[in-house]
């Protein structure tokens, strides 16, 4: 199946590789002692861990990912797809994972969590490998997201207590229940934190600078408290999510940056914001 080319916002990979020792000189009782050249093991494949922000287009239709480093060998994965028409088109079906570093270039992501426009999480898988040079293959299985999509990356992507700074204009989407979203003006306070309220649901949301691996990203964490009619948290407690953000150039005319950010719970529920400015 084929798909539209990635213009990617920034990846940085981590090779490890290995190798065997030699056989030491062989001596032969009552004679000199008889040298060989050591044998030396073939290098072990080489591992790549494909930590960074991708952003682009399938089908037309927006996806942005990303891979961090924060639990290597285990990394974690989220991914954004606006591939629907009309509202959906602000409403991004939202995918989390954890990716077992492979060798040669390749990641598998197990147990793929979606989180789409029926509300249930449904569960697939992913694999990501390496196409030629600095280029990638993610294929998608069971999932709404289409196969053997190309990726390449770049290194457009900055975080810095700058690059969040000032008001983002843009749509925070959560499928919980029914299709949500509410077009918003964000900015966050000196601390990086700010609180929304959309679908009768209060949300404060925290960054955190990461620089892990040469990869720069914000960690996001994000509370729900207990609330009256709040379909996102319907517990006793309030309720945790966490996820990432990004900035990268905005593709819209008269636009300099955009922000992407996406937070899911244990489940792989979750909420996300896509803003410019």
């Amino acid at each position: 199946m084929s798909g539209g080319i990635w213009a990617l916002a920034l990846a940085a990979c981590v090779t490890v590789s290995g190798c065997g020792g030699g056989a030491g000189p062989e001596t032969v009782s009552g004679s000199k002692s008889n040298p060989e050249a050591p044998a030396t093991s073939p290098a072990a494949p080489t591992a790549t861990l494909l930590v960074g922000a991708y952003t682009g287009t399938l089908y037309d239709k927006s996806f942005v990912s990303f891979v961090t480093a924060s639990a290597s060998p285990q990394i974690n994965w989220y991914a954004l797809y606006f591939f629907g028409t009309g509202s959906a088109d602000t409403i991004p079906v939202i995918y989390s994972g954890s990716a077992a570093l492979g060798t040669s270039g390749a990641a598998t992501v197990a147990a793929v969590r979606e989180f789409g426009s029926a509300a249930a999480v449904r569960t697939g898988s992913a694999s990501i490998t390496a196409a030629s040079g600095q280029g990638y293959q993610l294929s998608m299985s069971n999932l709404s997201a289409p196969n053997n999509q190309a990726m390449a990356p770049n290194t457009l992507a900055v975080v810095t207590s700058a690059s969040i700074s000032g008001t983002w204009s843009g749509v925070w989407s959560d499928n919980i229940n029914t299709a949500i979203t509410a077009a918003a003006s964000v900015q966050f306070d000196a601390e990086l934190a700010t609180s929304v309220t959309f679908g009768n649901c209060r949300r404060t949301i925290r960054l955190t600078p990461a620089t892990a691996s040469a990869s720069p990203y914000f960690a996001v964490t994000a509370e729900v408290p207990v609330q009256t009619n709040c379909p996102r948290n319907t517990s006793a407690s309030a309720l945790s999510l966490s996820g990432v953000a990004f900035v990268y150039p905005s593709p819209l005319a008269g636009k300099t940056r955009r922000l992407e950010l996406v937070v899911v719970d244990s489940t792989g529920s979750g909420f996300s914001f896509r803003g410019d400015q």
